[in-house]
């Protein structure tokens, strides 16, 4: 019984240092509340580690509030937003076109903007979703 003993308090210490490292890592993920805005930290889960930023989720329609924010939602978020920012560009341009050629870009711009909005989703899902 003796011999037991230090091996249970051993294997009860991990035990709490494991929960302890996995309380801490779950306290930052998307949409967890931060306190200072600009601030970064990396989280390792199961051997990933994942970099955030405490800034305003752009996937969020309305948040004012700054949270934690995995990079990669603010860097591919800002990617799609100068995809979208070019096909608007090209919509003016196409407007001012005599047809038949109005007609074909506009198909290709609406074509563009659907993938868009496909890949948008997959960020808002993969990337920006609370909780991540």
């Amino acid at each position: 019984m003796k011999k037991s003993i230090p091996s249970l308090v051993a294997a009860l210490a991990l035990i709490l240092c494991g929960f302890a490292g996995t309380a801490h890592a779950a306290s930052i993920v998307n949409g967890a509340a931060c306190s200072k805005a600009g601030a970064s930290s990396t989280v390792k889960v199961k051997g990933v580690s994942k970099a955030y930023i405490c800034k305003i989720n752009p996937s969020v329609a309305g948040a004012s509030a700054p949270t934690w924010t995995l990079k990669t939602c603010l860097s591919y978020w800002a990617a799609a937003q100068n995809s979208q920012d070019s096909i608007n560009q090209q919509r003016s341009l196409v407007s001012s076109m005599s047809e038949p050629d109005k007609t074909t870009y506009t198909k290709q711009l609406n074509a563009s903007q659907a993938s868009l909005d496909k890949v948008l989703a997959a960020i808002k899902a993969n990337h920006c979703k609370a909780g991540l």
